[in-house]
C-alpha cells in the first residue's frame, strides 16, 4: 500500500520533471563549458574525489531548483483548495507529508547521485585513483538536495503564494553564490564574513590539489546542518497548528547552533591530506604516490636510468620520490641532494611518454627542480629552461628540447637555446663535466645562472 502511494505521488508531483532539469543544468555546465572541470590535474574525470568535488560545487545551481520545486509543489493543497478538507481527516497529516517530501526528495537526490555516477564511471574507464574520501562528500551532498526539497515544501507549505517559488529560489542561489565567492583567496570579499558560516552552504569549492579531501570536522558540521534543515523542511509541511510551525523551526536552530562550532574556522582547516593518496609504491629506487601509482611503470624504467646516468657524478641522488603535494604556481619546489624529487603534476614529466623523454626530464637540471617560476622568474626561468635543456642533451648525447617547453617558445627563443647548446658544445669535455658539476649545485642551492655557469656567460 504504502509503494503504492508513493508511486501515484510520484506521478502528480513535479518530482520527475525538477529531477531532470537538475540532472540537464549539471550535464550542460560539465559538458557545454571548458574549465578546471575538464582539464587536469583537477578534471571531474580525474580520480573519484573530484568528482564527488564537482558535483558539490554543482549545487550552486542544483539546490536552488531543489528549493524552487519544493515550494511549488509545497503549494499543491493551498492551490486546489484541500487545505481544510485534508485537515478533518484521521489520518495524521506526518503521513501524507511523508510521502510527498519522500517522492520529491528521493528523485532530487537520484538526479544528484546520477551527475556523480557519471564522472565516477569515467574515473574507471580512464583508470583513476580510487580513495573512499569522495563518500562524506557525496552523502552530504545528497543530504544537501534532501535538505533544499524538505525545506522548500514546508515553505511552501507556510507561504503559498505565486512569487514565492521564484523569490526563494532567487535568494538561494545569491546566498550560495555569494558563500562561494566570500571565501576565496584573492576576493575583494575575502574575510568579510566567518569561514564557519560560509561552510553552511551546501555547495562547495573544488580544492586545487588532487592530494586533499575534505575534514571530517567540516563533513560531520555540514551535515548536523542539512540535517536539522531537512527536520525543520518536513514539520512545517506536517504542521497543522501555528504552535507546531513555530516549533518547526526548532531542529534548524539547535542544528546551527550545534554545526558551527564543529565547522572549521580557516580554509586550511576544511581540508587534509588523503593518505590513500599520499601513500607511497616503490619500484628499487623509484617511489611514487598510491594516487599515480598507474605511472609507476612508465617513469620507474627511465626513473632508473636517470639515477644510472647521474651516477656518474660526485654527490649523485640514489633515489627517486614525487611530492605528495601540488605545489603553488609561485611556489620554488623543494630540493635535496640525495633524493631526486619529482613533481608529476609538472607537464614537463606528463607530457613524456616515450621512455627516452621521461629520462631527459628527469636528468634536465642535472636531477634538480627549477629554481624559477613561469610566472615570476621572467629572464632568469628563461636561461634556467636553456641551462636545463643543455644538461640533458648532454647526458643523452643528442640535443633535442625538453617536451612541452615547444608549446610556447617562440622561435627567437628557440634560437638562444640552440645558440648556447652549440657554445657548451664547443668546451673540452673535461670542462663541460666541470659545469655540469658545478651546475647541479647551482640548482641545489638556488644560487647563481645555470646557463651562465654552462657557458661562462657566451650564450645570451
Amino acid at each position: 500500500m504504502n509503494a503504492r502511494i508513493l508511486r501515484i505521488e510520484l506521478r502528480r508531483t513535479i518530482a520527475p520533471w525538477a529531477a531532470l532539469a537538475a540532472v540537464v543544468v549539471a550535464f550542460g555546465f560539465l559538458f557545454s563549458f571548458t574549465g578546471p572541470w575538464t582539464r587536469f590535474p583537477l578534471a571531474w574525470n580525474e580520480h573519484w574525489t573530484f568528482a564527488a568535488e564537482w558535483s558539490r560545487f554543482l549545487l550552486v545551481f542544483l539546490w536552488p531548483i531543489a528549493i524552487g520545486a519544493g515550494v511549488l509543489q509545497g503549494m499543491r493543497d493551498s492551490r486546489s483548495g484541500m487545505v481544510e478538507l485534508l485537515a478533518t481527516m484521521p489520518r495524521p497529516g506526518r503521513h501524507r507529508a511523508a510521502k510527498l517530501a519522500g517522492a520529491l526528495g528521493g528523485l532530487l537526490t537520484l538526479g544528484y547521485l546520477l551527475v556523480f555516477a557519471v564522472g565516477a564511471i569515467q574515473v574507471l574507464f580512464h583508470g583513476g585513483f580510487f580513495t573512499i574520501g569522495w563518500l562524506p562528500i557525496v552523502v552530504v551532498g545528497a543530504l544537501a538536495m534532501v535538505a533544499g526539497a524538505w525545506i522548500g515544501l514546508g515553505i511552501g507549505r507556510l507561504l503559498p503564494h505565486p512569487l514565492t517559488a521564484p523569490a526563494v529560489a532567487i535568494t538561494a542561489f545569491v546566498a550560495v553564490v555569494v558563500f562561494q565567492v566570500v571565501p576565496s583567496e584573492g576576493s575583494a570579499f575575502e574575510g568579510a564574513l566567518p569561514i564557519r558560516l560560509t561552510l553552511l552552504s551546501p555547495a562547495m569549492d573544488v580544492f586545487n590539489d588532487p592530494f586533499m579531501t575534505t575534514a571530517g570536522r567540516m563533513d560531520i558540521g555540514q551535515a548536523v546542518w542539512l540535517a536539522g534543515l531537512a527536520a525543520t523542511g518536513f514539520l512545517l509541511l506536517a504542521a497543522g497548528t501555528k504552535r507546531a510551525k513555530a516549533l518547526a523551526a526548532v531542529p534548524a536552530l539547535v542544528a546551527v547552533a550545534i554545526a558551527v562550532p564543529v565547522l572549521p574556522a580557516t580554509t586550511a582547516e576544511a581540508k587534509v591530506v588523503d593518505p590513500l593518496a599520499t601513500a607511497m609504491v616503490c619500484d628499487g629506487p623509484v617511489c611514487l604516490t598510491k594516487m599515480h601509482e598507474a605511472d609507476l611503470a612508465r617513469v620507474a624504467g627511465p626513473g632508473k636510468e636517470a639515477l644510472r646516468l647521474l651516477g656518474t657524478l660526485p654527490g649523485a641522488p640514489t633515489k627517486i620520490v614525487e611530492l605528495d603535494r601540488r605545489l603553488g604556481y609561485d611556489e620554488v619546489p623543494p630540493r635535496a641532494a640525495d633524493t631526486m624529487l619529482i613533481d608529476l603534476l609538472d607537464w614537463s614529466l606528463r607530457l613524456s611518454t616515450e621512455p627516452k623523454d621521461v629520462t631527459r626530464a628527469l636528468v634536465a637540471g642535472v636531477g634538480t627542480p627549477s629554481c624559477h617560476s613561469v610566472r615570476g622568474g621572467g629572464r632568469l626561468y628563461l636561461n634556467e629552461l636553456t641551462a636545463r635543456t643543455i644538461a640533458a642533451s648532454w647526458f643523452l648525447g643528442e640535443w633535442k628540447p625538453l617536451r612541452g617547453t615547444t608549446l610556447w617558445t617562440s622561435e627567437e627563443t628557440k634560437g638562444e637555446i640552440t645558440q648556447a647548446w652549440e657554445a657548451f658544445r664547443a668546451l673540452p669535455p673535461d670542462v663541460q663535466r666541470t659545469r655540469i658539476i658545478a651546475q647541479r649545485q647551482a640548482g641545489l642551492t638556488c644560487q647563481g645562472d645555470q646557463l651562465e655557469i654552462l657557458t661562462g656567460g657566451q650564450a645570451r
